[in-house]
């Protein structure tokens, strides 16, 4: 156990509490899930399991390619293969969300688990918002990644990590968050548990093939297209670009290849912030933003009904396309000159 972890050993207490209470618990992270939060959902059902419990994840639609390598049982399901909406509450008696602690951030999800009337709990690394579930929450703003929570939590309770597929999805949450740990949530525990992770068997370069490295041809094409027309406003210092379904479909490209995408633009040196604007299925726009760590923008995906951490944040918006990437740009702009000063 590390020093930290020694000077607040009841940080957990309400995880600890809610799984002693329950023994079927199903697993849920936010729509459109990523590396960190599905991950993490999956090495804490094989932990759960091997302490005799009942634990299943589900996914709002498909699973993820990059689920696969770390779970050869298939133990991760989608919504639509599992479960029918009126007997949620007969197969679990609770349920515990990861890497989100709003309702709303459950897309399908949402309504049926509401609906079974579950005990709840949350387990989340971003910033806690007022519309946040009210239930049993263990919320740490500074942890690099769920991930790296789920690790502590498991160190506590003596886990000795010794099934290296828990291990293996650890490790790979950790990379994925913090991009290879690149980005300014990195810390000193963040790499404390990548070293010991590779000490119990996990590959940081497993993390970054399946991740960054396994998109088809279409994906870069896709890329160059989008990088080709990005817009540098506010002297440089914003970055932004847009894509629309029709653009996926044209390029023959999944959603989850351009997770990525919104990354690129930070190799320009004036670039302090990035906005990705994208056309999903159900005709909503999903803002994804990022700051190189000199701009807060948490606030402003608040301002449009997101939220997030200070450097990472988003939010969905109605459409169209243009009029989401003109409000949510203009927003940022004046964000920008607020806090560096005028272009």
């Amino acid at each position: 156990m590390s020093k930290e972890q020694a000077q607040s050993p009841s940080r957990f207490q309400p995880l600890r509490d809610f799984l002693a209470r329950h023994d079927r618990i199903l697993l849920l992270t936010h729509i459109g899930p990523d590396g960190d939060g599905l991950l993490a959902c999956l090495a804490l059902s094989r932990y759960l399991k091997a302490i005799g419990k009942h634990a299943t994840v589900v996914t709002e639609d498909k699973v993820p390619v990059f689920v696969a390598p770390f779970d050869p049982e298939g133990l991760v399901r989608s919504r639509k293969d599992l479960l029918a909406q009126e007997d949620w509450a007969e197969r679990f008696d609770a349920c515990l969300i990861l890497d989100t602690g709003k309702a709303s951030r459950l897309g399908r999800l949402e309504e049926p688990l509401m609906s079974a009337g579950l005990p709840l709990a949350v387990v989340d690394h971003h910033i806690r918002e007022e519309d946040n579930i009210d239930c049993p929450s263990v919320i740490d703003a500074e942890a690099a990644a769920v991930g790296e929570m789920i690790a502590d939590y498991l160190d506590e309770e003596g886990y000795p990590f010794d099934d290296l597929l828990i291990t293996r999805a650890l490790m790979a949450a950790l990379v994925y968050d913090t991009g290879q740990f690149r980005f300014t949530n990195t810390s000193r525990r963040t790499l404390n548990w990548a070293a010991r992770l590779v000490e119990r068997g996990a590959s940081p370069g497993e993390a970054y093939s399946i991740f960054w490295e396994s998109n088809g041809a279409g994906s870069l094409k896709l890329l160059g297209t989008l990088m080709s027309r990005m817009a540098l406003d506010c002297g440089g210092r914003l970055a932004w670009f847009t894509l629309s379904a029709q653009e996926l479909d044209r390029f023959g490209v999944s959603r989850s290849e351009t997770e990525e995408y919104i990354s690129v633009p930070r190799s320009i040196e004036s670039v302090e912030v990035i906005a990705f604007f994208s056309e999903l299925e159900n005709g909503r726009i999903r803002v994804s933003l990022r700051s190189k760590g000199r701009v807060e923008i948490h606030d402003v995906a608040r301002t449009f009904g997101g939220g997030g951490h200070a450097f990472a944040a988003g939010a969905r918006m109605r459409p169209p396309l243009e009029e989401a990437a003109r409000l949510i740009t203009a927003a940022l702009t004046e964000k920008i000159r607020a806090v560096l000063g005028p272009d």
